[in-house]
């Protein structure tokens, strides 16, 4: 018996020969287990926290340093020394934005700092010194 396609079986027999042969060479890797980059939201939370946490301890480590030569000469290292008139900075009511102010321009006999430091340093030494208290 001899077997004929119709025009309507061959298209279909068409495409089915083409998906199968798609399947067959279809490189996915069902079984790849790498880790990727994460992707949930708590996994990145983590991993900007642990950034923000990096770069907040090196801006104090910075303040600090900077706080050493600039100002324990009448500060002291721990705020309280009050040379030259200087305020005990652990007492101080100051906020972020009145230090920097104070800073930057001075204050009676504490001398200006926006010549010698730049902004971000400036801001780096005022974080320190908020941790004074």
């Amino acid at each position: 018996m001899k077997y004929t396609f119709l025009p309507s079986q061959a298209g279909w027999l068409g495409s089915l020969a083409i998906s199968a042969l798609l399947l067959s060479c279809s490189s996915v890797d069902t079984k790849r287990t790498e880790s990727a980059a994460p992707t949930n939201e708590s996994s990145i939370g983590a991993a900007q926290s642990a950034i923000m946490n990096t770069l907040e301890n090196d801006a104090l480590a910075a303040g600090k340093s900077l706080f050493q030569q600039n100002c324990t000469a009448c500060h002291g290292a721990n705020g309280k020394l009050g040379a030259n008139g200087a305020h005990d900075l652990t007492k101080s009511n100051l906020t972020v934005t009145g230090r920097v102010y104070i800073v930057k321009n001075g204050l009676g006999k504490m001398p200006a700092f926006k010549s010698t430091l730049t902004d971000e340093e400036i801001e780096q030494v005022v974080t320190y010194s908020m941790t004074l208290r």
